[in-house]
């Protein structure tokens, strides 16, 4: 987490802030890009400033809008302490750098949370931008009163507070490509197999009822024999149904006829295969 709060040395000139904007720009390896931004009433008189940040923090620059700003760094403990001079005839500060403890991964959803207290300006206006292909997860939002934008490429979220003594942020957020999206999508996939299964399977079906009628029912018995033997001697047909010779000799020749089976001649009787497939 971290805190923030701008404020003058002793004796410099108050700081009187029309407007106070803070962006946080999350980056896909979850370091926080961070950009403050604040408007004065009046110009500067050359201020003495210092920024206090807890936390760890890189990439830092400071600019009137015009120029970069020069500035020292110090650190005492998880604080540090940036002090630079504000100008004569600034009418604003912008300040950014990158944040690496704000966001924090909890299997495939992430949490995001801050802490600010602006020095005493009008109005706050504070934007969280989620990486690209993120979304915010079921709503978890403090505090409420915010609006889910997007830029086209991005979501995120801006909040408007009037004169706010402390603000306190987080959310939660998810990537829209992570394993709680493909397991919603492998779900679907499943159904849409067993769907398709069971479309095929009633086709066969059907299509087996279809072909079963064209025959009388011993030559349903015999072609049963045969789908599950797909070879077999002719007499075993005959003993296994009960049928005489001359019976099964006709129904072989019917089935021979339609294209069924073929036979082969062993001895006495012949080996029949099955055709169908």
């Amino acid at each position: 987490m971290i805190f923030l709060l701008l404020f003058t040395a002793h004796g410099a000139q108050a700081l009187d802030i029309s407007e106070y904007n803070v962006a946080f720009s999350i980056m896909p390896d979850t370091s926080v890009r961070e950009n403050i931004s604040m408007t004065f009433r009046q110009p500067l008189n050359t201020s003495s400033l210092n920024y206090v940040v807890l936390g760890e923090i890189s990439d830092l620059t400071i600019t009137d809008g015009e120029r970069n700003i020069d500035y020292t760094l110090e650190k005492t403990g998880d604080q540090y302490n940036v002090r630079f001079s504000a100008p004569g005839g600034t009418r604003m500060l912008e300040i950014t750098f990158t944040a690496r403890d704000l966001v924090f991964a909890g299997g495939s959803v992430y949490s995001f949370s801050t802490e600010l207290k602006p020095p005493s300006p009008d109005t706050v206006n504070v934007y969280a931008y989620l990486p690209e292909g993120f979304a915010i997860y079921r709503d978890v939002v403090y505090p409420e009163g915010y609006e889910t934008l997007t830029n086209g490429k991005k979501i995120y979220l801006k909040w408007s507070l009037e004169r706010p003594q402390n603000i306190m942020l987080s959310f939660k957020f998810y990537n829209t490509h992570s394993d709680y999206s493909l397991a919603i999508a492998a779900a679907m996939g499943i159904a849409l197999i067993i769907v398709i299964a069971y479309l095929v399977g009633h086709y066969r079906k059907k299509m087996k009822c279809e072909f079963e009628r064209g025959f009388s029912e011993d030559e349903r018995k015999v072609l049963f024999i045969l789908s599950r033997e797909k070879r077999v001697m002719q007499n075993k047909i005959e003993k296994e149904l009960h049928f005489s010779r001359a019976k099964m000799t006709r129904l072989v020749k019917k089935l021979e006829a339609k294209g069924l089976v073929e036979k082969e001649r062993i001895g006495r009787t012949n080996r029949l295969f099955y055709r169908k497939t």
